[in-house]
């Protein structure tokens, strides 16, 4: 009798970690993904432009292209997103390791505006890098390396429909 409860108790604790595996497995795959080269402030340094938000391409007219400076490890960022207006925006940025999600972007903005939102880096292989929102899995932004922000755009002309 006592190795039928003996049976039990094992098949018991191989159910319990193999729920506890899958359990575990299932929090972190929303923010993995396979590509993922290292992550420096080297890596990142250049101009990115946003080609989807969601699964979506962004709207005509709209745009948002960001370059980072890896020695200042500083960002400037162009953004017609929501508004008539293109705004420039510029700050820091941080490259921080995190137990649980991996990869970690984030970074301030430039006179007192806050903090950007943490996004963890999902993907990434020099052409591309996929960031997803920390707070919202949801959230997923690709952007594509290209060659920098168009000329239009630094001098706002596109904004201003010339």
């Amino acid at each position: 009798a006592s190795s039928a409860a003996s049976d039990v108790y094992k098949r018991q604790l191989i159910l319990c970690m193999t729920l506890l595996t899958a359990v575990s497995a299932c929090s972190k795959d929303e923010y993995t993904e396979k590509n993922v080269m290292v992550v420096t402030p080297g890596t990142l340094e250049g101009t990115w432009t946003l080609t989807e938000w969601n699964g979506q391409a962004p709207e005509e007219g709209m745009y948002v292209y960001i370059t980072f400076e890896r020695k200042e490890r500083t960002f400037v960022m162009y953004e017609k997103w929501g508004s008539m207006y293109s705004h420039k925006t510029s700050g820091t940025f941080s490259i921080l390791e995190d137990e649980d999600y991996g990869i970690i972007l984030t970074g301030e903005y430039d006179y007192d505006q806050g903090e950007w939102q943490e996004y963890v880096v999902t993907g990434m292989d020099g052409a591309t890098l996929t960031l997803v929102a920390k707070d919202n899995a949801a959230d997923k932004l690709v952007y594509t390396r290209c060659e920098g922000v168009p000329e239009d755009i630094q001098n706002g002309s596109r904004s201003l429909g010339f």
